[in-house]
């Protein structure tokens, strides 16, 4: 990630995927490392594409420069997207899921690839409801343990 090459950065990411393809005795997926993340502006909001993973291609795709500031992104940011989109290739190979969507158990098996990959502890997600019946991670009370 310091040289901010997508090349130096390819290598790793290829290695990781394939290696979580054979423990996971699914089929291995490709990966792009592109430059700026593309930035999406509506009326009352903007969102940057960290990563996306196409089931069609087997491929992921992931950004490691931030969209506006065109900064590297940091690498725990980085291995979380790279985690995040290897875990929709498994909901498609391994569990045989039609879609892959982001409900909470698909992030709490992203974050137990993560921290095994870091080889750091599991932390465990801290739930907060949101309206319509939705959740999100409260990032702060999962941070602080």
């Amino acid at each position: 990630m310091e040289t901010g090459k997508a090349a130096d950065v390819r290598r790793p990411c290829t290695e990781f995927l394939a290696r979580a393809a054979e423990f996971y005795k699914v089929p291995p997926c490709g990966i792009r490392v592109l430059a700026a993340r593309p930035l999406r502006v509506r009326e009352n909001w903007t969102t940057e594409l960290f990563g996306d993973y196409d089931p069609g291609t087997l491929n992921i795709r992931l950004w490691m420069r931030t969209a506006v500031r065109k900064d590297v992104t940091s690498f725990g940011t980085f291995l979380n997207t790279l985690c995040h989109e290897f875990c929709h290739h498994l909901d498609f190979h391994l569990f045989k899921f039609e879609d892959s969507w982001h409900t909470r158990g698909f992030y709490e098996r992203t974050a137990i690839l993560y921290h095994h990959a870091k080889r750091t502890p599991l932390k465990k997600l801290v739930w907060a409801p949101v309206s319509g019946g939705r959740w999100r991670i409260d990032w702060q009370r999962t941070r602080r343990g």
